[in-house]
């Protein structure tokens, strides 16, 4: 998959800092081109462009979130902390909500802190544009829910280019959305 921002397709006060940023880039000695600088601008600067323009102040996250309810897949269990590996591991819990750095969702089984997991979730169901993100994460938080449920914090360890892409393609369509939506 190779799904782009088109620049044209941005806010004028998105596209006031890309080129801001742009033309600091061309006079830094790094001829980008406007694409090339648009993806920069967006994996280096969008969050504090974000956070210093919405976010409220005592907020102490690296990352914004975006809420959203879709199945969560998780497909293996590649490292237990508690010290079991649990082959063949694959079933479904509910996202709650996305960021560049992790996700939480509730599921029926609880996780050891520090366990490595996989995940898979199909974005296409919210956006066809969008594809499935596969990610390895690490569990940060396991909180009982219920007696069958149980919240589940988890931080990207390593999530793959395709991936990458649908997830920060999806994280700006909806922060775009909510900021000139409001």
């Amino acid at each position: 998959m190779n799904v782009a921002i088109k620049y044209e397709q941005l806010s004028g006060e998105i596209k006031d800092e890309v080129n801001r940023f742009h033309e600091k880039q061309v006079l830094g000695g790094f001829p980008r081109s406007m694409e090339e600088s648009m993806r920069r601008w967006f994996e280096t600067s969008f969050e504090a462009w974000i956070e210093k323009r919405f976010a409220p102040s005592d907020i102490k996250r690296r990352f914004h979130r975006v809420d959203i309810e879709l199945p969560v897949q998780v497909v293996d269990t590649l490292i237990e902390s508690g010290g079991e590996d649990d082959d063949g591991l694959n079933f479904f819990g509910t996202l709650i909500n996305i960021s560049k750095g992790g996700l939480f969702f509730r599921s029926p089984r609880s996780f050891e802190l520090s366990s490595i997991i996989k995940v898979v979730i199909d974005m296409s169901a919210v956006d066809p544009a969008l594809s499935t993100i596969e990610a390895i994460a690490m569990v940060l938080r396991c909180d009982v829910l219920s007696e069958n449920e149980f919240g589940i914090g988890l931080m990207f360890s390593s999530i793959y280019d395709d991936s990458r892409e649908t997830l920060d393609l999806f994280i700006f369509k909806n922060l775009a959305y909510f900021m000139y939506n409001v």
